[in-house]
């Protein structure tokens, strides 16, 4: 028996261990969070999982370590840095769902820790005990289940967070063997842990053998088709017709992130879902300017808050730019460059009116325009200078970078000289890996080794460079696509993009500056591009499509314009589609919860009162079973009952044992069911 002990909880130890690594290392390896020291990380997985293995494998050790557990969480949760750090984790990971769905960041206004082993380590230490309790204990895998892949849910939401596979591996070896050795753990632990040890070889190669047959590499996601599927489903039901009282308060769709991590992102996989739809009156390639940032700290873009400044230049008459969107935005996409003065709040231009349809006339630079810039000031109003701050670290290596601007003659050509560096710096790929944890700064780790990008990677790269040669920049994320005079083009994720914008004196406005590869505008204006023939995936143009729409569109500014209809064929964006692993999750912990609350108040009534009380709560149950098994309940037990109902006669113990030994029996009887019936009988009925 002893040696059974010591067996079963070197058994938990080794699976709390894997459990937790392989959890707390997914989280890591998929958010590209820095450790410091990876053996402080390693240690909290390995100590609470040998603690954890040896104390429950001991009668009331489970109580002791308990107690000693509540009291160090209390006090390292009243130091300083454990708020801080787990706080700022949140903001991180918050920050990743933020810049792929708009959700919205947490803010988190300290400095970011260099290292988060110390709530990662907890994290680990409440999984290890948990599966070490799983194993020692006999108790249901559920609750270790879903702690262990809770971590592994939240990778699962944004495509980009992708975790190691040694980490997959242990994680799932561990789950694995937990799932196959539970039932009979709970039976036998003698026999549990012989089904481990049998278990363990064939689970391993098959999950060797899964790795091998569906690497990571060359992998296709094929998530987006899915959720467009199912929203096109969605779409074809019939819908609702909903008045709005002038009362009702309306809540704008998310608009895009005032902040974005650079040092998360990671390869990208954009849905072909279209977002909006444009239509314009000239030819060529279009940027639709969303959202700039103005704030560079080296591993994010941040757009501070209380900027107030006008967009605006009076050019040449390209013609009507319309845009139509289902639902009202946050903001309004503005072309380059539209008729009148907007006035940009914090970035962008604000959705003040709700507009899910609106019109900008659309302006272009001139032919002659670059001959103008030679000729005009390269003088920077005073009020700009903020968009030429940098780390000093950065800027100073930033500026060793940069091309010879000595033959210059203008800060467009200086800013030319500079995408060129820049474009040519790296191959365009959208499955390019994160920043290493040890990246330092994102813009100099990629002219100096990123061997791969796309276009927030060469648009940052760019506003750097051209802040340290002393000319304003910044970064801008919006659309990119082509279009042809008279024809609706559908504007999916695909048409993403970002590129830098910097300030040209002579021509008193912002200019754009496009250096990722084979998205170069190949044309004199910016403001009127020519799309290559060789384009990259992600700012590929969807073909075009006329929607339903009214006959004519409004015109001139947009706080003039009305609401246009809304294409009856365009499928419903869904981005809550993505949350549908963890509320699969919350269904499993729902149907499991109210499994055990039933059971408890059950066993509440047939453990406390008068014996005779009890007698008549378990022959219930034992009424209920037999209908459910289709079998009479034994005379003796309703004899029993009868007297526990009519007589003043007060029943004895054994008495009361010969319910629960028929209960016991009829509930063996029916997990030897079929599958699907156990899981009726378990969730439907909770009869165990």
């Amino acid at each position: 028996m002893k040696s059974d002990s010591l067996v079963t909880g070197a058994v938990a130890g080794v699976l709390a261990f894997l459990a937790s690594l392989g959890s707390v290392g997914c989280l890591v390896s998929g958010f590209s969070l820095p450790v410091q020291d990876e053996v402080l990380l390693l240690l909290g997985c390995l100590l609470p999982a040998a603690a954890g293995a040896l104390a429950f494998s001991r009668k009331g050790g489970g109580m002791v370590l308990l107690l000693l557990w509540i009291p160090v969480c209390v006090w390292l949760w009243r130091q300083d840095t454990l708020p801080e750090i787990t706080l700022s984790l949140i903001s991180r990971i918050s920050a990743v769902y933020d810049s792929a769905y708009g959700w919205g960041a947490i803010p988190f206004s300290g400095e970011a820790p260099q290292s988060y082993h110390l709530p990662l380590s907890l994290l680990a230490a409440g999984i290890g005990l948990t599966v070490a309790r799983t194993v020692c204990r006999g108790a249901p895998v559920f609750p270790a289940l879903v702690l262990s892949l809770l971590p592994l849910c939240l990778c699962l939401v944004v495509t980009d967070t992708v975790p190691d596979v040694k980490f997959l591996f242990c994680l799932f070896f561990s789950l694995l063997l937990l799932l196959l050795t539970g039932h009979v753990r709970r039976g036998s632990p003698y026999q549990g842990n012989r089904l481990t040890f049998l278990a363990a070889l064939p689970t391993a190669l098959a999950l060797c053998l899964l790795l091998i047959a569906v690497p990571q590499e060359g992998y296709v996601n094929r998530a987006s088709l899915y959720r467009d599927q199912l929203a096109r489903w969605f779409q074809e039901l019939p819908r609702e017709t909903v008045v709005f009282t002038p009362e009702m308060t309306i809540t704008l769709s998310p608009r895009e992130s005032e902040q974005l991590a650079l040092d998360t992102l990671g390869q990208r996989n954009p849905s072909d879902t279209p977002v909006m739809w444009v239509t314009g009156e000239s030819d060529g390639v279009l940027y639709l300017r969303g959202q700039d940032y103005d704030v560079y700290d080296g591993t994010s873009w941040q757009s501070s808050s209380h900027r107030v400044e006008p967009f605006v230049y009076e050019g040449v008459d390209l013609g009507a730019v319309t845009i139509q969107t289902e639902n009202p935005l946050g903001l309004l996409y503005l072309p380059y460059y539209p008729q009148g003065e907007q006035r940009l709040v914090e970035g962008h231009l604000e959705n003040s009116r709700l507009s899910t349809g609106y019109t900008f006339t659309r302006l272009g630079l001139p032919g002659n325009w670059r001959e103008l810039t030679q000729r005009g000031s390269r003088e920077f109003p005073e009020h700009l200078q903020a968009y030429l701050e940098l780390p000093e670290q950065t800027r100073s290596q930033a500026q060793s970078l940069l091309p010879d601007l000595s033959h210059t003659q203008s800060v467009t050509e200086q800013a030319d000289a500079i995408g060129a560096v820049v474009e040519a710096s790296a191959q365009y790929d959208l499955n390019t890996a994160p920043m290493p944890s040890d990246g330092g700064d994102f813009a100099l780790w990629f002219l100096t080794q990123g061997e791969t990008g796309y276009c927030v990677h060469f648009a940052t790269a760019s506003v750097v460079l051209l802040r340290a040669a002393g000319i304003p920049a910044r970064y801008v994320s919006g659309y990119m696509l082509r279009i042809e005079s008279g024809q609706t083009a559908a504007v999916t994720e695909e048409n993403a993009h970002g590129w830098a914008e910097y300030y040209e004196p002579a021509l008193k406005t912002w200019v754009l500056l496009e250096s990722t590869p084979g998205a170069s505008a190949g044309e004199e204006s910016p403001a009127a591009p020519t799309v290559p023939e060789t384009q990259p995936t992600r700012e590929t143009t969807q073909t075009t499509r006329t929607p339903t729409q009214p006959e004519t569109f409004p015109t001139g500014s947009p706080g003039e314009t009305e609401p246009l209809t809304v294409p009856q064929t365009a499928p419903r964006e869904l981005g809550a589609v993505f949350l549908l692993p963890l509320l699969l999750l919350a269904a499993a912990a729902g149907a499991e919860g109210q499994r055990r609350l039933r059971l408890a108040l059950r066993r509440r009534r047939q453990t406390r009162g008068s014996p005779n009380a009890q007698a008549l709560a378990l022959w219930q149950e034992a009424e209920r079973l037999a209908r459910i098994r289709k079998e009479p309940v034994p005379e003796e037990l309703e004899q029993l009952a009868g007297k526990a109902k009519f007589s003043q006669h007060t029943l004895t113990r054994e008495e009361l044992g010969a319910f629960e030994q028929h209960l016991r029996r009829q509930r063996r009887l029916l997990s030897r069911q079929s599958w699907y019936r156990q899981l009726l009988y378990r969730y439907w009925h909770a009869l165990y």
